[in-house]
């Protein structure tokens, strides 16, 4: 990449652990259900929480410290959709216990399988670009603003193989830092973020996902 970028995202391991396991047990777990019911992956969300920098480069830095998983959102297999009551409560939570924290912005996930979604691959995933973010996720976005300081979104992607496949931890995309992809047994996991300037969304190209749980450190970024 010619040009560094001029936003970091960077997750804490708190952050990390919270949004993939979340994201994880909405694929896999039957939630709340008839038992022996047939499961199919579901969504999940959550919020961010963190503070805002500015490196000696002049990039502005969103530290997502903490993520939360929103237990009360109504979760399916294509959508979910988050109680504002839900929001207030953890927003006044806190204020009141951690207020040297912001809200950033939230997360949710994308779960793919072959059974359900007719993907036949991790490399299917990629190459139809299904880590970014829908249409419909950007409308959201796009609501939560006129409502909060929303400033980072972030979605985890899941696709489940028939065997393990290794991967090796990576940047996907050749023009950008803001998607991370590895894998977890027979699991491939992307994480992309995105980021609301004060009038706009960021060009990706201009924005780099940092975690250092899995190695991706500012110093694997090239700088110029």
């Amino acid at each position: 990449m010619a040009n560094a970028p001029y936003y970091i995202v960077s997750l804490s391991e708190q952050a990390f652990f919270t949004i993939v396991t979340s994201a994880l047990e909405a694929y896999s777990i039957l939630h709340g259900k008839a038992g022996g019911k047939t499961h199919v992956p579901e969504e999940t969300y959550g919020n961010l929480w963190g503070h805002e920098a500015t490196t000696k480069r002049g990039e502005t830095v969103f530290h997502v410290a903490l993520a939360d998983v929103d237990t009360s959102a109504d979760r399916q297999p294509g959508q979910v959709q988050p109680k504002e009551e839900t929001f207030k409560l953890k927003q006044e939570f806190v204020d009141r216990f951690r207020p040297e924290l912001e809200y950033l912005g939230d997360f949710h996930s994308h779960p793919y399988d072959r059974k359900h979604d007719q993907v036949n691959s991790a490399l299917d995933v990629e190459r139809n670009r299904l880590y970014e973010f829908s249409e419909g996720d950007f409308v959201s976005n796009r609501q939560l603003r006129q409502e909060r300081d929303y400033r980072v979104g972030l979605v985890a992607t899941i696709y489940k193989a028939e065997k393990p496949v290794p991967r090796a931890s990576k940047y996907v995309g050749a023009d950008d830092f803001s998607c991370v992809r590895f894998s977890y047994d027979d699991l491939t996991i992307w994480l992309k973020c995105c980021v609301y300037g004060e009038k706009r969304r960021v060009n990706d190209s201009k924005v780099a996902l940092v975690c250092s749980a899995l190695g991706f450190h500012p110093g694997a970024i090239e700088q110029d």
